[in-house]
């Protein structure tokens, strides 16, 4: 028995960035979130399972999404009319949608507002086409599935479009462009059918018409499954379409497949790899038992599956582990003697429990780095991370393609950055990359696991070199977050915020993407000398909006408040005509300061201190003194209060009792001279 397998087979771009983007949100799920599936993500039952069972639910309309929920949608798009529902809801919205279905959106889109009709080969009600039937008027879109349909079709065809379905058969869109290049002009009709898809179905065809038997693996509910099997039956008699390996056992048990029979396999986008990988490894269980004359088997799939049942060096198996010791983990790969992997190689994975794994007797793939023959048997070294470092130096590509975020964990600290671990590759992340703002000590971050977009690969001079930022997530949700601010910004609103930096001259406090500025005079209602007397960087605060410009995009913000100044409420706490205590916190030449309360001063005029007339406070009170006074006045507007001490309880100098004893003396004298001088006067003339 011949085996041969599609080299396209298995998960599209598309689908597979739809499934790795929900599964990360899985891991990053945050308390109370709702993770919502905007219709089945993909047509597989078993992912679905797995994400529904990670916490997702499948919601097929947007209208019954629960407000604020995380929505992702899958690779076939959606119409404009239900993400603009989401975008009202206030729903995070996680969009999918394959670059290609994007793509013929946009055309649609354009040409209808240039006022042409739209034909759309494809599936009637399939969800990539309903989205695409959402970007034109009604009376625009016809959706045709063959070229039969065309027939008796009243369009106005000089004025017509067409696109296609990314999944619909490349067969029957040429055989529909054929018939209507007479009358759409060439520049109008649009081959949107996905290339990935045409190579699939051209692989399946040219494997279908060399096979005696051909497996299309896939989901009956997958257009594009559906395809294949028609584009495979139409060439191979005994085409059978199977979910799985056990569709493939029964297949087998009921002798549909003969030993002398050529077996092709291929499988839809929606067909994870590792269902695609049990059925080979079915095949090759069952092989003994189907057919007495065993030909080597031609499997290939990607990089990852080598079928061939004996081992030979760089040949990727999967085997059980055994046991382990010190220095090796061993591994049964079906042969008579046992692999082993230097324990080492799972030091890059923290979460690998080698212990649980021997016990569980866990399944695990190896690339077989070589096997020697010796007196004392056969010595077979097998490596785990060489295909670990493989799969993740393509996933760590992939990521840098298509600009998707990993996480990865910060395992060292060097002189300008930090040194974090994505499935045993080191990825550099410079300091100034850390986060927005400056970094203080790179140390902190060590051993944290963060979310980073690659920035660049190299593997010039055979060294592969990972930079990546986490700074641009930061910097990517805060101008989301910055254009959500904006939309509803309106003076007077209270935002918490967080203090960004404290210039001299205030603070810049980061409300939600935006940072705004609370000036030096709104941190206090007492004078102060810089932010920093009331402020720390990093303080979570609450503030409100005074004032905006959104073309500037300045924001003026408050912090202060009403009910903390001293002067608030001050003509019913301390009314006009009271008698209030206070003490004596400045003397100066007019008068003396009393504090009533905390940053509450009161002025008490020279003049009405004493009885008497004073040449200077001092003569009367010093600091420190306790007075009652009576309020005379207050100017809320210009923040005072005056008080009169002698209104309520004089404070009088003490005279001293022998100046006064002596002073009529000298009064007496200073008479008598002076009558004596005027008797002297006359006689000078």
């Amino acid at each position: 028995m011949n085996i041969k397998t599609a080299h396209s087979s298995g998960f599209c771009f598309g689908v597979k960035a739809a499934v790795d983007e929900a599964r990360r949100m899985i891991v990053h799920k945050k308390e109370g979130e709702k993770l919502i599936m905007l219709g089945e993500l993909i047509h597989n039952d078993s992912i679905v399972g797995e994400l529904v069972a990670g916490g997702f639910e499948i919601i097929d309309d947007a209208n019954d999404v629960p407000d604020g929920s995380s929505v992702i949608i899958r690779a076939h798009g959606v119409s404009p009319e239900q993400k603009q529902i989401l975008i009202e809801k206030n729903c995070k919205v996680f969009d999918r949608t394959c670059p290609f279905v994007s793509k013929i959106h946009k055309i649609v889109k354009d040409k209808a507002q240039e006022g042409y009709n739209i034909i759309i080969t494809g599936g009637i009600g399939h969800p990539e086409v309903v989205g695409l039937c959402g970007e034109a008027p009604a009376e625009k879109v016809r959706v045709i599935e063959s070229a039969d349909d065309l027939k008796g079709l009243d369009i106005d065809w000089n004025n017509t479009i067409i696109v296609s379905q990314t999944t619909f058969s490349a067969e029957i869109f040429k055989d529909i462009c054929a018939i209507v290049k007479n009358k759409i002009a060439k520049n109008l009709i649009f081959d949107t059918i996905c290339s990935t898809t045409e190579s699939r179905q051209k692989e399946a065809a040219a494997i279908a018409e060399g096979s005696d038997v051909m497996l299309v693996i896939g989901s009956t509910h997958s257009s594009n499954t559906r395809k294949l099997y028609d584009i495979c039956s139409s060439r191979c008699d005994r085409t059978y379409l199977i979910d799985g390996a056990d569709d493939l056992r029964k297949v087998l048990a009921d002798g549909l497949i003969r030993e002398e029979d050529k077996v092709g396999v291929t499988a839809g986008a929606s067909t994870p790899e590792a269902i695609i990988l049990e059925v080979v490894r079915t095949m090759n269980e069952n092989e003994n038992e189907v057919m007495t004359n065993q030909e080597q088997a031609d499997i290939n799939f990607g990089d990852y599956i080598d079928s061939i049942p004996q081992l030979r060096r760089n040949a990727v198996v999967k085997g059980v582990i055994t046991s382990a010791d010190n220095d090796y983990v061993y591994v049964d790969v079906r042969d008579k003697s046992e692999g082993k992997v230097p324990r080492k190689e799972f030091e890059s994975d923290p979460e690998f429990d080698i212990d649980k794994a021997v016990a569980d007797r866990a399944e695990i793939t190896v690339v077989v780095k070589s096997i020697r023959n010796s007196d004392q048997g056969k010595e077979i070294i097998l490596s785990k991370s060489q295909l670990d470092f493989e799969k993740n130096k393509k996933a760590l590509q992939e990521a840098y393609d298509n600009k998707t975020p990993i996480n990865a964990k910060i395992t060292g600290v060097v002189r300008d950055g930090v040194i974090a671990n994505y499935g045993g590759i080191d990825i550099y992340i410079h300091r100034t990359q850390l986060k927005i703002g400056e970094v203080q000590n790179l140390d902190e971050y060590k051993g944290q696991n963060i979310d980073i977009l690659i920035t660049k690969i190299d593997t010039e001079k055979h060294r592969l070199r990972v930079s990546g930022s986490h700074r641009a997530i930061l910097s990517a949700e805060r101008k989301e977050k910055a254009e959500a601010l904006w939309n509803d910004i309106e003076e007077g609103k209270h935002y918490k915020g967080i203090v960004r930096s404290l210039p001299d001259f205030g603070a810049f406090v980061d409300i939600g993407g935006v940072d705004g500025l609370v000036h030096i005079t709104e941190l206090s209602w007492k004078r102060i000398k810089k932010p920093s007397d009331v402020l720390s960087v990093g303080d979570e605060i609450d503030v409100y909006v005074k004032s905006f410009d959104r073309e500037t995009k300045k924001i003026s913000l408050g912090y202060k408040k009403e009910e903390d100044d001293p002067y608030y409420n001050i003509e019913e706490r301390i009314p006009v005509g009271s008698v209030v205590k206070g003490t004596v916190v400045r003397l100066t030449n007019f008068g003396a300061f009393v504090q009533l309360e905390p940053d509450l001063d009161a002025l008490c005029h020279v003049s009405q201190i004493s009885s008497v007339r004073l040449q200077q406070p001092s003569d009367v009170l010093k600091v420190g003194q306790e007075v009652i006074a009576k309020v005379t006045d207050i100017k809320k507007d210009e923040r005072r209060i005056s008080i009169s001490i002698k209104e309520v309880e004089p404070i009088d100098p003490v005279i001293d009792e022998v100046a006064e004893e002596e002073a009529p003396a000298a009064e007496a004298e200073a008479t008598v001279e002076a009558e004596a001088q005027e008797v002297e006067a006359p006689a000078e003339e």
